[in-house]
Formats: structure tokens, C-alpha cells, sequence
């Protein structure tokens, strides 16, 4: 009883799940930029015509990745 008396929390880090759900979102949006990397390569190595599609969704992927590991990571 006395350890719960005395304990006071640290004002400069409130007990909330923001930080919890911050890194959740970098460590998807991370993910998110694997992904888009992936998809990128595979794009490029398509044979055949190629429609201006091939080259944009990749890259979009990438960029959205990197937005959320920025806001994630708390770099925005």
C-alpha cells in the first residue's frame, strides 16, 4: 500500500496508448514502403506493353508508406 501511495507519474509521459499506436502506424507504414518496393520491381520486370499505370502505382505505394512512417515515427 504504501509503494501505490508514493508512486506519481512522469508528467512529461502521460499513460495513454498514443505512443503504442504511433509506433504501430511506422512500423505498418515501414511495411507499407516494403511493399510498394516490391511491387515496383515486379512492375518494371513486366513484359509486353506497358501502360503508364506500370510506373505510377509502385512509387504511390512508396510514397504512402514513407507518409505513414513519418507520422508514426513522429517525423512529420
Amino acid at each position: 500500500m504504501g509503494l501505490a501511495a508514493t508512486w506519481t507519474p512522469n508528467p512529461d509521459h502521460p499513460a495513454t496508448w498514443t505512443g503504442f499506436f504511433l509506433a504501430l502506424l511506422g512500423v505498418a507504414g515501414c511495411l507499407i514502403v516494403m511493399a510498394g518496393v516490391a511491387v515496383t520491381i515486379a512492375l518494371w520486370r513486366v513484359r509486353g506493353p506497358r501502360k503508364w499505370g506500370n510506373y505510377v502505382i509502385g512509387p504511390v505505394i512508396v510514397a504512402v508508406g514513407l507518409v505513414a512512417t513519418g507520422f508514426g515515427f513522429r517525423l512529420l
